[in-house]
């Protein structure tokens, strides 16, 4: 049983835990509630099996006990809210509530969900309904799950309706009602920074948790320092709000940058933990010596600092500040090119300062690294010599991985030893990574096992990924437009004689994919098979687009048909 469960247990009212050693036991994973893995609490594969009712009512999250016949559940999980669609316009009914309310299936709009029943008192049902619902239970004589129905978004289809559903499906976790008070309980010894501190950061931005500190030095060089938040000195470990940190994962943005889901609460994320001026603060630091040429003197300590000024990146950018030379300076050295954007000095230093950490973490064998695999050289190729701008469809997704692997490299960023480290406030991977510094700093013997298996996290960033891709999607279609300009990237031929056909759409930097018969090589039938299209790669061809409420995921809603 991990911390979290531990913590949801008391905090929320779980199922206390009974251990029953009998077969393989672990937490049960799926993406479409068909293809199942039983994972260990570190995320290592100890089963994998197909279908549905072998899994035995058991859900995604919940500990299990593998009999060799089928599923046995150990613990239920503490699941978060569930958004989907509430089946309304569906003539079958499920029964009636102790209210007498109709009973509808309900779609998740998490696929590794199965389909729910819950009661809706709703009188109109000429359209499904976007809801939130929260577990109720699984009957042994029932072939659905209960839910419980928190809150109706609105309407399948309505623009805000959908949005809060993104919000929902990217970020399900929210804080309790609570007195969040952030307390520091470490007493040591920090070093003080001297020199000119000050922080760069979109307009607006609360949550600061990266500043950098300038001192002259004589001959022309500069002590700098890089120091990130010490949100683990406020943050304990398996503590309420580092449970909820792990479950969140990561802050959640909207396309302006406004916080939508903190994953600290605004007590830590835009007050303790923010290095914002005018208080005293706590950080991680990674200081060097710039002579003008190269970087020396590189050193980690734990620091008490006090943040000067904060900047916009506009505001900096056209400053007279007399660190904007050596920042532009030291940022063009470490990308190895002439840079010239603030946002780009900021961004290089972030880097920095993760691989440094990463250096650490991977010789001492803990916390988490990023690794990304080599690209698909052949496409790389082809996509540069016809559209430069999709080279990075030919790489893989980043992902995280534990630093004690034997394989860590970052293929994007050409390190063998990546680490996030530089944004504790906004990324549990971070926060994690700041213990094992930490440590390390400190000397000690004690040894930081990472609390979270790699499969959470991967799944939680690349939902947070997915807002993005999301959001591009319903904002195209809100705005009326239904056809577009489409390139062939791919061609994969299927079952059946079908062809999948990837098109990437400029305006919304995006790929999509659809599936045509086959009438000859480069060549597809349209969808009511009376005339033939041209699907030579990197031909631009023009799309039209349905919309369709009901689909589970945006890429199934958006139904694509080639002109």
């Amino acid at each position: 049983m991990n911390n979290a469960q531990k913590i949801l247990s008391s905090v929320l009212g779980t199922e206390q835990f009974q251990e029953k050693p009998i077969g393989i036991q672990g937490i049960l994973q799926t993406k479409d509630y068909n293809e199942f893995i039983i994972l260990s609490d570190t995320g290592n594969e100890l089963h994998r099996f197909t279908g549905a009712k072998l899994a035995n009512k058991c859900l995604a999250g919940d500990h299990v006990n593998w009999t060799n016949v089928k599923c046995q559940l150990e613990l239920r999980d503490e699941h978060p809210l569930i958004v989907g669609t509430l089946e309304l316009t569906n003539k079958s009914k499920y029964g009636l509530t102790s209210r007498g309310g109709s009973i509808y299936l309900f779609t998740p709009y998490n696929k590794s969900y199965p389909h729910f029943i819950v009661g809706c008192s709703e009188r109109d049902v000429s359209k499904n309904r976007i809801g939130l619902i929260k577990f109720d239970d699984w009957a042994s004589s029932s072939t659905f799950p209960r839910g419980n129905l928190q809150q109706v978004l609105g309407a399948s289809g309505d623009f805000e309706a959908e949005r809060q559903a993104l919000i929902w499906q990217s970020s399900p976790w929210k804080y309790p009602k609570y007195p969040y008070v952030p307390v520091s309980k470490e007493n040591i010894l920090r070093q003080k920074l001297n020199g000119y501190t000050f922080n760069i950061d979109p307009v607006g931005c609360k949550d600061v948790d990266d500043v950098l500190t300038f001192e002259e030095l004589d001959g022309g060089k500069w002590k700098v320092t890089i120091t990130i938040s010490d949100v683990a000195t406020y943050v304990e470990d398996g503590g309420l709000v580092d449970t909820y940190a792990s479950l969140i994962g990561q802050t959640l943005y909207d396309i302006g940058g406004t916080v939508l889901r903190p994953m600290l609460p605004k007590e830590y994320s835009e007050e303790a933990c923010s290095l914002i001026p005018g208080k005293e603060s706590y950080g991680i630091s990674l200081q060097f010596i710039w002579d003008g040429k190269e970087i020396t003197n590189k050193e980690w300590f734990e620091s008490v600092l006090k943040t000067d000024k904060s900047y916009s990146y506009e505001e900096f950018q056209e400053s007279a500040s007399p660190y904007k030379n050596p920042l532009q300076e030291i940022a063009s050295y470490l990308a190895k090119e002439d840079v010239k954007c603030s946002h780009k000095w900021i961004e290089q230093c972030m880097l920095f300062y993760n691989k440094e950490a990463g250096k650490r973490l991977k010789q001492s064998g803990m916390g988490i690294l990023r690794k990304h695999s080599a690209p698909n050289f052949e496409r790389l190729e082809r996509y540069r010599t016809h559209i430069p701008e999709l080279e990075k469809l030919a790489f893989s997704s980043a992902e995280y991985c534990l630093a004690e692997e034997t394989e860590t490299k970052h293929y994007g960023l050409d390190s063998d030893m990546y680490a996030h480290a530089s944004s504790p406030i906004r990324r549990y991977a971070d926060l994690v990574n700041q213990r094992a510094l930490k440590l390390l700093l400190r000397g000690s013997s004690i040894r930081y096992i990472v609390p979270l298996a790699m499969y959470d996290m991967n799944y939680r960033a690349k939902l947070n990924k997915n807002f993005g891709r999301d959001m591009d999607f319903l904002n195209a279609i809100a705005t009326g437009q239904t056809t577009f300009k489409g390139i062939v990237i791919d061609k994969t031929t299927v079952e059946d004689q079908q062809v999948k056909i990837k098109i990437y759409v400029p305006l919304w930097k995006r790929t999509i994919s659809a599936k045509y018969k086959c009438a000859k090589e480069n060549m597809v039938l349209s969808r009511d098979e009376k005339r033939e299209i041209d699907v030579t790669e990197f031909r631009e061809v023009e799309i039209k687009c349905a919309f369709n409420v009901n689909s589970r995921n945006w890429k199934e809603r958006i139904i694509i048909n080639i002109g």
